[in-house]
């Protein structure tokens, strides 16, 4: 059997752009409606919609290749005039044998009689690691109307093998501004729920005196990574015992929260004075619970009436009477808190009243040792209620009754 002619070597050298029209960094340009785009070898013959982007936006109409290798882009209406506009060539597109560019590449040419010279550096590391595929978008401060994400995206560049990412051609002045960073991993250019992001700390701005500015060094956390929350101060509660929270992760799939006791939980002690953390909290939206460790055993439970320092009645349609009963411990809720991952979260308490909920404890049945273990521990608050009214000291804060 006769085997095909091999067909020569493997094609390796990745493409690249070697001119357009209007040149980089080009000035002074009149109505322009049309780019010209030649490169390297022949590449894959796709619409310029799918690699090509302007920062300002520009609408294009078509894309004429010329034997491959030359790509004219029209578009819908010329360029705005008395305007720097930066000329962005995605990565990943990809000559005829299916080789792509590495990196995206853009480059500056203006309406207007010149380029600015404004600039922003900074480097972004995750697990101290640089971020060599990161992709880094400058916005505007948004109103109180809206998310930054939710205006135009000005601009946009990508980090080096370093993580060093850069802004040319900003104006000056210019800002202020706002920067989302992420790791870009399969390189399309938009932060996927998977990859590691955040919004830069900082707002930026850039001065006559001060037309460059480095913006440091940012660390991304994994969107897995538990954050904290950061309790501000808030006014005691006016009940016995230590102020403790914990957190739970609002799902999708969630029907809202039912009180009920909580024996496990990633339970903190939190000071009136502010700055309690709570750690260990799952990136995402999130609840806050507060309450009131009146019976003193770090968990949110149900205790007699008598512990909560006051008079209480629950009516007892059995009873035919009001009977003195349980309640769970005081508590209030904050919803709808955003956790970033690796992140800090300040976070106010409501200025509500905390709330006391009447509270059936369960019947032991054999072998339930969760019903045992709250009915021992009501037994524990009624002995307490009765060595207190008897004069006897009350349990310190932080032990059991």
């Amino acid at each position: 059997m006769v085997e095909p002619p091999p067909g020569g070597p493997l094609d390796t050298v990745r493409p690249h752009l070697v001119f357009m029209i209007p040149d980089s960094a080009s000035t002074g340009l009149g109505e322009v409606i049309e780019l010209n785009l030649t490169f390297s070898e022949k590449m894959e013959r796709k619409p310029a919609v799918t690699w090509l982007h302007f920062f300002p936006d520009q609408r294009i109409r078509d894309t004429r290749w010329h034997g491959a290798i030359r790509a004219d882009i029209v578009l819908e209406q010329p360029l705005p005039p008395d305007t720097v506009i930066v000329v962005e060539i995605a990565a990943g597109m990809k000559d005829a044998h299916k080789v792509s560019n590495r990196r995206s590449r853009r480059f500056p040419i203006a309406t207007g009689d010149s380029i600015p010279t404004g600039r922003i550096t900074g480097v972004l590391v995750m697990a101290d690691s640089a971020v060599t595929n990161g992709v880094v978008e400058l916005y505007a401060v948004p109103p109180d109307t809206l998310e930054y994400f939710e205006q135009p995206l000005l601009r946009r560049t990508v980090t080096d093998q370093t993580g060093t990412y850069v802004f040319d051609w900003l104006p000056v002045p210019g800002g202020p501004w706002l920067l989302r960073g992420f790791a870009d991993g399969n390189g399309d250019l938009r932060p996927g729920e998977k990859e590691a992001q955040r919004l830069l700390p900082d707002t930026l701005s850039l001065a006559d005196n001060n037309p460059q500015l480095a913006a440091g060094v940012v660390t991304l956390y994994p969107p897995n990574t538990p954050g904290r929350l950061l309790v501000g101060p808030f006014a005691a509660a006016d009940f016995p015992g230590l102020t403790m929270a914990w957190t739970a992760r609002i799902t999708e799939n969630d029907t809202g929260w039912v009180p009920a006791p909580v024996s496990t939980g990633n339970f903190a002690v939190l000071d009136p004075a502010g700055g309690s953390p709570i750690s260990e909290v799952a990136p995402g939206a999130n609840r806050l619970f507060v309450f009131v460790d009146v019976d003193g055993d770090s968990t949110f439970s149900g205790v007699a009436d008598s512990l909560l320092g006051r008079s209480l009645a629950w009516p007892d349609s059995a009873a035919g009477d009001s009977v003195a009963t349980h309640f769970l411990e005081p508590w209030l809720m904050t919803e709808g808190l955003e956790v970033l991952p690796g992140l800090d979260t300040s976070v106010e308490l409501p200025g509500t009243a905390y709330s006391l909920t009447p509270w059936t404890p369960p019947a032991p049945t054999p072998g339930d040792s969760l019903a045992a273990a709250l009915a021992d521990s009501l037994v524990g608050d009624s002995a307490v209620a009765d060595s207190t009214a008897a004069g006897a000291e009350p349990p310190a804060e932080g032990e059991g009754p």
